[in-house]
């Protein structure tokens, strides 16, 4: 029998290239990478967490830093420093205008699920910006509900014990203290001077700030206060925590923004 003879032939790879051309971005795009991040986690002491190089202290510059701070919300106020945070204020928010064409001013609840300003009455037009003469802040429960109530004097200022607690009712005689700086003491003749009032956010902030400066006179940022507030809060009220925290004694004021 006689054998078939076969040519030698090149090996055809064009199919197997234009496979890869199309498989090698596949995969690139379904592939997924290793994110690596690094956590500055400080171990319990004591529990065998430690290494014989782990830092015991902190920095000495942070060692005797309040690093106090005011967080603000549309609807909560938060007093809080290195070792803690107060209770929080929920309030409730109110407009007040003043008419361009005259007339009596107007409070109104603000909402801010609507945040359409009120109409004039008297024009059938909605309020203006430059007609908003003041953003009013009440505390009150956290199901913003119900106002709380404290006591008022003729002038104005918010009436707190010796402890700086507001105080709701008096007799004649008392030594309460009216809420300015330094505290005023005021001796109770007539009880009609006072009245109960729902209590403004601002005043138990500058309440509280003075506490604080009061029991933490010896911290190294004793002037400091921080102000976080979120993107939505509107700068009057920003303005003023801002004269709040001035009237405590805090002339030190850093503005940063509340990530959500």
């Amino acid at each position: 029998m006689k054998r078939k003879k076969f040519d030698d032939a090149e090996l055809n790879i064009t199919p197997f290239m234009n496979l890869l051309v199309v498989l090698v971005p596949l995969l690139l795009v379904s592939a997924e990478f290793a994110k690596i991040s690094i956590i500055d986690l400080k171990l319990p002491e004591g529990r065998g967490s430690q290494t014989s190089k782990a830092v015991k202290k902190r920095p000495k510059e942070e060692e005797n830093k309040l690093l106090l701070t005011v967080i603000i919300t549309d609807s909560v106020l938060t007093l809080g420093a290195k070792g803690g945070f107060l209770p929080s204020l929920f309030y409730q928010e109110f407009h007040k205008y003043i008419p361009k064409e005259g007339g009596e001013p107007v409070t109104v609840k603000y909402d801010p699920k609507d945040p359409e300003p009120p109409t004039n009455a008297k024009t059938g037009k909605q309020f203006t910006i430059h007609e908003r003469q003041e953003i009013l802040l009440y505390a009150c429960d956290d199901e913003y509900k119900d106002l709380h109530k404290v006591l008022y004097n003729s002038y104005g200022e918010m009436i707190t014990d010796a402890d700086g607690r507001a105080i709701t009712e008096v007799e004649v005689g008392d030594s309460v203290y009216a809420l300015s700086n330094p505290r005023r003491v005021v001796v109770v003749k007539d009880k009609s001077e006072f009245e109960l009032r729902p209590v403004s956010v601002y005043d138990e902030l500058q309440n509280r700030l003075m506490k604080v400066k009061d029991r933490f006179q010896d911290a190294e940022d004793s002037d400091d206060v921080i102000i976080a507030a979120e993107n939505q809060v509107m700068y009057d009220k920003i303005v003023q925590i801002m004269d709040a925290a001035r009237v405590a004694d805090f002339p030190n004021i850093s503005i940063a923004k509340l990530r959500g």
